[in-house]
């Protein structure tokens, strides 16, 4: 997409939408966005993208997230505890405060635990 694409106001895009989707039908996913907003030439508020191109953006966050969730996965299973090794309570106070600190206390006392070490 360029730097700058023309917006158009929502009544010219109304007015030629059948014209918008001929191109879009032509130009698959390299077509460009439509940059959609109040008056011409004033600050987008929306895009119209074709079809393919949302599904192909879907695909993708949806790869994207697998990837995530994947890496974090085998990161805590890298960091977990050997079987029958677990967390003490004042080691679970500590990761839990650190990591909330604003809602430690909290968090802690749900669990039976507390942040501060006695």
């Amino acid at each position: 997409m360029s730097e700058h694409q023309e917006v158009h106001s929502a009544a010219r895009v109304a007015a030629t939408l059948r014209t918008v989707l001929a191109g879009f039908r032509e130009g698959g996913e390299r077509a460009l966005p439509l940059l959609v907003g109040e008056q011409e030439g004033g600050e987008p508020e929306a895009a119209i993208i074709p079809y393919d191109l949302f599904v192909t953006l879907c695909r993708a966050l949806e790869r994207a997230e697998d990837l995530d969730i994947s890496d974090l996965a085998t990161s805590r299973l890298a960091d977990a505890p050997a079987p029958g090794e677990g967390l003490d309570t004042a080691a679970l106070a500590r990761l839990v405060a650190e990591a909330q600190p604003d809602h430690a206390d909290d968090l802690l006392q749900a669990g039976g635990a507390t942040a501060h070490e006695d």
